[in-house]
This record gives structure tokens, sequence and C-alpha cells, in this order.
């Protein structure tokens, strides 16, 4: 005997509503009795019946009417019609209204417990149909939330990810890639990649894959220059399906830009430096050669030219190496460096100082003007040492005897100002967009062979931009070089 089933019994018939009590409760139901319609809603609100009979004809409220409260609410519970005047059109109706089966008075109790009994056994199949609707509904919303979390994801990433189906076309691009491919915010999504894409090489290669791809191939790994100049690496991965059939492409794109021009930068360093290494090297081994060869004979004059000249090599190579090792220093930028209120104008007087015989041997007029209270800076005082050697020097080298020298140091109520001003050689306009390269060297110093690295000016504008500063410079051949260093004055 079923022992859960829980029955409503409707009628408004006294001897109905307690025989149908003794025989369901006989077969192990709990049953509630009610004596007309109304009632019967009332005791329905109240609590969940797996199954309800319900008289036709009553007072107040007929079994019609409860019928179509029953399907207001929505309920599952199962009802059957019990009515003394059976026909084909009422039982058509009841139907209508959501009636599951119908008992015609007078009926046996056999019939009464094999018509229940049917009538649980549909109510449990609802049950089961409702928590499988229920069951459904929810791995859906889990399968929506975890599509909206993986877009998400992908839409937040600073790769750019492309997915095409088998028919070549775009099923998923994200934000990051439409920027790498520079594609305007047209409808993407469904466009062919030969539609969509200006890089033809990727085109090709993404179709090759969707044609030819083996089950042996995982990732191809590619690098595309794109029309504006730019670098983008591609790894395309195949997607196959159970048959190791190809039935979509996913590309992960990354700009690698950067990374190509850092690596050029360090290529050209090595050859710059082995070029510039080298050259006095060779030089200094050629002078020896001509000493150990006899070439300079008991002529102790031309021998002397000849070691003279060895040592000037050797020092330009000494001067290479110290502008390395400064260039090194200046681009570990990364380690920690002494930052302190530094005042310039003594950082400036002890340069000076230093540079001043070489100015007096060849009569260069220096001339000064360091305002002792002029605001601090805030920055490394061997920095700031190095900076000033650099252009100071260059002031005094490239400047022809019986010049001019003229270092000024001035602020405002922002900012720390050194003006150092030369009469030397001076260069071109084209010249002064080169002139901070590292290894450039003037076209017109390098004629009048003075001596030079090409890293003095480079190594001072890093410096200063260090110190969130920077330099600028004005100049005119053979009229002389004037370059300014701008600093946030310290408060």
């Amino acid at each position: 005997m079923n022992q859960s089933g829980h029955i409503l019994v409707i009628d408004d018939e006294e001897v109905i509503r307690s025989g149908c009590q003794q025989i369901l409760e006989a077969d192990g139901y709990h049953v509630d009795l009610a004596d007309n319609g109304k009632s019967g809603l009332e005791l329905i609100r109240k609590n969940d019946y797996d199954l309800v009979l319900t008289d036709i004809m009553m007072p107040e409220m007929d079994g019609m009417q409860v019928l179509d409260e029953l399907q207001k609410m929505d309920s599952r519970t199962v009802s059957i019609v019990i009515t003394g005047y059976a026909s084909i059109e009422s039982a058509i109706d009841a139907g209508r209204k959501g009636a599951f089966d119908y008992i015609a008075k007078p009926f046996d109790p056999d019939e009464l417990s094999t018509r229940v009994e049917r009538g649980l056994k549909q109510a449990e199949h609802l049950q089961q149909v409702e928590r499988l609707r229920k069951e459904r509904d929810e791995n859906l919303l889990e399968i929506s939330n975890e599509r909206a979390r993986t877009l998400t994801i992908i839409n937040s990433m600073h790769e750019g990810v492309i997915a095409t189906n088998r028919q070549k076309q775009v099923v998923l691009m994200n934000p990051a890639a439409i920027k790498m491919l520079r594609l305007k915010r047209q409808k993407i999504i469904g466009q062919t990649v030969q539609d969509i894409l200006t890089m033809p090489d990727l085109t090709k290669t993404i179709n090759e894959i969707l044609e030819t791809v083996k089950s042996s191939l995982k990732t191809l790994q590619k690098e595309f220059d794109t029309p504006d100049g730019r670098v983008l690496q591609a790894s395309i991965t195949p997607i196959q399906d159970e048959n190791q059939a190809c039935i979509g492409t996913v590309t992960v794109l990354f700009d690698i830009t950067r990374e190509k021009q850092v690596e050029q930068m360090k290529s050209d360093f090595v050859s710059h430096v082995s070029h510039e290494l080298k050259a006095p090297l060779n030089a200094i081994q050629g002078y020896l050669d001509l000493i150990l060869e006899g070439i300079a004979g008991n002529d102790p004059e031309k021998e002397r030219d000849i070691v003279q000249k060895s040592r000037n090599r050797a020092k330009a190579l000494s001067d290479l190496i110290n502008d390395l090792l400064d260039l090194s220093r200046v681009e570990q930028r990364n380690i920690s460096k002494e930052m302190e209120p530094v005042q310039l104008q003594e950082v400036l007087t002890q340069v000076i100082d230093f540079y001043r015989s070489k100015a007096d041997e060849k009569s260069i007029t220096l001339k000064t003007s360091l305002p002792e209270d002029t605001p601090p800076v805030r920055g490394n005082k061997q920095d700031l040492d190095r900076l000033f050697a650099n252009l100071v020097s260059n002031a005094v080298k490239y400047t022809p005897e019986n010049g001019n020298v003229d270092i000024r140091l001035d602020s405002d109520p922002e900012h720390v100002n050194v003006r150092i001003k030369d009469s030397g050689i001076g260069f071109t306009p084209e010249t002064k967009n080169k002139i901070f390269d590292e290894f450039y060297r003037a076209e017109n110093a390098v004629e009048q062979k003075i001596s030079g690295t090409g890293l003095g000016l480079s190594i001072a504008k890093k410096i200063a931009e260090d110190h969130q500063g920077y330099i600028e410079v004005e100049s005119q051949v053979n009229k002389g070089s004037t370059f300014y260093v701008i600093f946030p004055a310290y408060k």
C-alpha cells in the first residue's frame, strides 16, 4: 500500500465523503475532507495535496469552479472528478479544466482505489518532470554563468584571442585582438577571417590549418608584420573533434613590437661597441708593429710620435670603457640610488674647477654665474656630477682656442635651470635630431679629428630624465652651442 499519498475529498454528500475516507485510509493514504468547493480550496491553499477528489454538483462552489481555481494556482496537484451525472460532455469539460480522470457515482471500492492509485502515479510523474525541469534550469543557469565568467576573463586579457569555426568564420574576438588588428567596431562575429583581417599571412596560416590540420599538429607559433610596422606573434591551435577533424581554430596574439625593438637595439649596441673597441686596439697594435719592425729607425722623434699616437688611442679606449660603464650604471634604473637635496651650485663649481686647467691650455675664457641662493634639486649627487662633467668637458673640447664658455645657473619658482654656452664648432639642424643618440658623433667633429665616444650626451640625457628633468639644445655651425638643463626645484 502507498503510505505517502495525501488526498483531499470534496463532496457535499456525507456518505460519499466518509465512504471515500474509509476506503482510502484502508489503502494507507492520509485523507482530508471538505463538504463544498470553497472550504476545499481553503484546505488546498494551506496544504500540499497529491490528489484531489471533487464532486461536480455542490452548493456555493461546484467542482468545475474548483478545477478553474486549481489551474489559476498553477498547482501540480492531480484532480479526479466524482459525478453522479456522468456524460461524455462533462468528462470533456473536466479534462479541459485539468482533471486527470473522473469517477461516476455510484462506484465500488476497487474502482476508487484503482483510479486513485493511477492518479497518484500521475502525480509522482508530474513531480519527477518538475524536478527534472528545475535541474535543467539550474544546469542552464550554471552553463550561462560559466560562459559569462569565461567571456569576462577572455575580454579582460591583454593578449588578443580569435576563435574561428570550420567555415573560417570568426565566432569570438576579444577587445585586445580588435585593438591589435586595428579593426573598427563593426560587425565582426560571423565574418570570415579573410573579410576582416588586413594581414594576408595570418589569414593564410589560419585557413591552412583549417584545411590541412594533422592529428600530430598541436600549436603553430609564428610572427607576423602588421601594415603599420608592428610585430605580432600568433599561437594558432586547431580545435579537433573525436575523429581528429578540425572544426575550428583558436589564435592567441601577442604584440612583441617592443621586444623586437629591444632585441634590435641590443644587437646594434653590441655591434657598435665591438667596432669602437676594435678600432683603437687595431691602431695600437699597428703602432707597436711599426716600432717592433724598426720603421722608426734610429729617429727618436719619429719613435716618440708613434708612441704618443699609441697613447692617445689607448686613452680613447679607456674613455670609451669609462663611458660604457657610466651608461651601464645610468641604465640600471631599478637599482636603488640615494636621492637627496643637491645644490647644483656646488656640483657645477667642482666640475668647472676640474676642467679649468684644460680651458686654460686653450686660452678659453670661462665665465660663470652660480648664485648660492639657488634652490636645490632632488637627485643623486654622483649622477649629477657625471651629467655636468659631460656637458662642460664637451664645451671645452669643441671650443677652439681663445673661445668662450659661459655657464649660468638660475631658477624660477618651479625650476632650476643650467645654461652651458660655448663658441665652439656647433652642429647642423640635422645633427641636432641625432645628437643624443648612442655612439652618434657630429660629422664636423669627426672631420676635425676631435676625439669622443659618442656616449657622453646620451648619458647626460638619461641622467636628466632620471631626475624628472630634460635637456634642450640650440646650435649653429661655427658659432657654438647652448645646452639648457632644466630640473624641478626641490621644495
